[in-house]
């Protein structure tokens, strides 16, 4: 094998191995977004119930987030 075909080759794997770190790269960054999007939802769905316990405590009608919305209309609407 001569050494131009030989170097064209090592330039290729080069290329391919710097796209596979880079591609890496990027899952391991995507992978952490993930997860803190998970915690973000764990923690917005906690405060969505606290608040439903919180709205049926004080008048027991059992409403929901938006039966309570709409109930309880700004007066400027």
């Amino acid at each position: 094998m001569d050494t131009k075909r030989l170097d064209d080759l090592e330039e290729v794997i080069a290329h391919q191995d710097k796209q596979i770190q880079d591609l890496s790269d990027m899952i391991i960054a995507q992978n952490k977004d993930i997860e803190r999007l998970q915690r973000e939802i764990v923690k917005l769905g906690g405060k969505i119930k606290e608040l439903e316990q919180v709205s049926q405590k004080d008048d027991g009608e059992g409403l929901s987030l938006l039966e309570q919305a709409l109930r309880d209309k700004p007066p400027h609407y």
